[in-house]
């Protein structure tokens, strides 16, 4: 008999074990864990919304200003900076949100009840402009004539929108008070914003609670900016009011 030759005889085996392995081998796919399969599942449902809002082109897009600028005082909180007995620096808890998500809603003076928080109606639309995708590419701003800047500071530093998140976080550019170039007048406040921003006044949209004086009259006639009145602190129906007014505007 002719003997089989080492090599022979391993190469023989090993074909032996990878035709078993093949036949008895379970038939299995891959299982990943919930979370990752979660996450996959969602990002998935993400590029689907994405494409179906792209597919529906740009006729359906409503005209959106490029940039929003706030009043703060009576506007977007209540009490006024001059009214405070001191600086608001004693964070006060509570919700953010209709979910109830807790967060720094409101910022106290030290061995005072005075306390600085926004009105419901700007809490609900800064929330919204942080969190709508439909808004993302929209500029906050803010144009204050206040008397107390470094309290103004503080608030928009202290004050969150959503958890970790404060007002000055949101807001890109911001002329707060009336010294050198500023003054009570806020036609001064709106020249620099434009310089710093670029951004045409056609494009801005500007919200004041005008108790003080008519500002929204005032820098429409100078500049033809669009505006709207917030007498009892911003409601969410004005600022649905003046996102029409905008794009009615916009489409002349």
């Amino acid at each position: 008999r002719n003997p089989i030759s080492p090599n022979l005889f391993k190469i023989i085996r090993l074909c032996s074990l990878s035709a078993f392995c093949q036949a008895f081998a379970p038939k299995h796919q891959v299982t990943y864990p919930p979370s990752i399969a979660k996450r996959n599942t969602t990002l998935l449902l993400r590029k689907m919304s994405s494409t179906a809002q792209g597919s529906t082109g740009s006729s359906a897009k409503s005209k959106l200003p490029s940039m929003i600028v706030f009043d703060l005082d009576d506007c977007l909180w209540s009490p006024e900076m001059h009214e405070l007995p001191g600086m608001p620096e004693m964070p006060v808890h509570g919700d953010l949100d209709d979910a109830g998500t807790q967060g720094v809603v409101g910022l106290q003076v030290l061995r005072y009840q005075d306390t600085v928080k926004l009105y419901p109606g700007a809490r609900k639309v800064l929330h919204e402009l942080a969190t709508n995708p439909k808004y993302k590419g929209i500029t906050l701003a803010t144009a204050s004539s206040s008397l107390e800047p470094s309290y103004s500071y503080a608030c928009l530093d202290g004050i969150e929108i959503l958890p970790g998140v404060v007002m000055g976080d949101l807001m890109s550019h911001n002329q707060i008070g009336r010294t050198g170039r500023l003054s009570g007048d806020k036609v001064g406040h709106f020249r620099l914003l434009h310089e710093e921003s670029g951004i045409p006044y056609t494009e801005m949209l500007f919200f004041d609670d005008c108790n003080w004086g008519d500002h929204c009259a005032r820098v429409s006639e100078r500049y033809g900016v669009v505006s709207q009145q917030t007498p009892y602190g911003l409601q969410w129906e004005e600022f649905l009011q003046a996102m029409a007014k905008f794009e009615k505007q916009a489409s002349k």
